[in-house]
């Protein structure tokens, strides 16, 4: 039986029914996708459940009640565990979701996690032009600095920057660095967008020139440029420094750069517009269309991939933990950086591949539930997360 697992956009949608947020064209979406080439086994494990009748009626039976597709195909019972040598597996505890790809012939009970940690949140350090430090987060809305030309100002997890017209504007660099389990926003001189991963930093001026705007970014973030003249009409080029190890040069467009240093390549998605990739320090680039990624790293240069999902990239800026065929290292990563813990191994890690998401507000307990059911163990320490056999 070929197994169809459902890509991010459906994992959102499924969010969106939980959280009471979703229209009802994005009902009739998510039920469309539903009941179409489903026929694989779908259980919710009692441990989860338990709590959560109202949520599984919510999103098995009344998606399916509330619209006029297919007749609705048969759900199993609550607590039933399957074998099946495929399967997908909908797990559904505090407003949080998870598909899993299983390759065992057994799935395992669900060991209790005794401790539980909290997602990080809107949490960064902005450090202005004369060296003083504001923490973001301990900081009320409104207007943080008036002055030469410039206002910085604080609403909701978002940092703005706006140019006094009336004032000769003084050029500083900022530096906005978010720590682990923190994420930000920033609006930036001429409008354009950077929303800020967990651990990362965006180092740039405080205004903009007519020739060129350059920024630079340790870590990830999600960018949306928005498009700049010259005096004479020209674009005037974004340029992004990675790590000292990529330059991307945009005009106008919406992408995402993923360069943690624990990571192996730096990865560039692009989601709208064209952008240009090279190594830092050279001139052979390569251009990027949407739906297309850049993998760099130093050893082997640049490869782009097509026929990506690019909405994955940037489930994290859209409240998702999501991932796609990746190993449980990969996904302990993302743990570490967002929840603020230590990861540890202990014995010889199965191989496992997990596609699927949580929400970026869950505790972290319902991420470990879910990869248990896999054969793969946690022990929460403190802040430390050991993982064995």
């Amino acid at each position: 039986m070929s197994l169809k697992i459902p890509d991010v956009r459906y994992q959102h949608l499924a969010s969106k029914w939980l959280n009471g947020s979703i229209t009802e064209d994005e009902k009739k979406e998510f039920a469309s996708w539903y009941n179409t080439d489903q026929d694989h086994e779908v259980i919710i494990p009692e441990s989860l459940a338990a709590d959560e009748q109202t949520h599984r009626e919510r999103l098995f039976s009344g998606v399916l009640r509330q619209t006029q597709f297919v007749e609705p195909r048969k759900v199993l019972p609550l607590f039933r565990l399957s074998v099946a040598a495929a399967v997908v597996l909908l797990l559904l505890g505090a407003g949080t979701y998870f598909f899993v790809k299983q390759k065992n012939e057994n799935a395992s009970e669900i060991a209790s996690v005794t401790a539980d940690i909290a997602p990080g949140g809107d949490k960064a350090t902005l450090t202005l032009g004369d060296g003083s430090v504001l923490k973001l987060n301990e900081l009320a809305n409104g207007s943080l600095k008036v002055g030469k030309g410039i206002r910085i100002s604080k609403s909701d997890g978002e940092l703005i920057y706006e140019t006094l017209s009336d004032e000769t504007v003084q050029v500083t660099f900022n530096t906005i660095k978010t720590p682990r389990g923190g994420q930000f926003r920033v609006v930036l001189p001429d409008g354009s967008k950077v929303w800020l991963n967990a651990a990362s930093s965006l180092h740039y001026p405080t205004t903009f020139g007519n020739t060129d705007r350059t920024v630079n970014l340790t870590g990830e973030g999600y960018f949306e440029i928005a498009k700049l003249k010259d005096d004479k009409k020209r674009s005037v080029p974004f340029r992004i420094n990675v790590n000292n190890k990529e330059l991307v040069e945009v005009l106008g467009t919406h992408f995402n750069i993923m360069a943690y240093s624990d990571e192996k390549v730096i990865k560039t998605t692009l989601l709208e517009g064209s952008v240009r990739v090279s190594k830092t320090g050279t001139k052979n680039a390569s251009l990027l269309k949407p739906g297309q990624q850049s993998e760099y790293n130093g050893r082997d240069g640049f490869m782009v991939r097509t026929g990506i999902d690019p909405e994955e990239s940037i489930s994290w800026k859209n409240g998702l933990i999501a991932f796609k065929d990746a190993d449980i290292k990969t996904i302990m990563r993302q743990v570490e950086r967002w929840y603020d813990v230590k990861v540890e191994y202990e014995g010889d890690i199965p191989e496992r591949l997990f596609t699927g998401g949580i929400s970026r507000n869950s505790q972290l307990s319902s991420l470990l539930k879910v990869l248990e059911l896999n054969n793969i163990h946690f022990k929460v320490k403190g802040k430390t997360i050991v993982v064995s056999p």
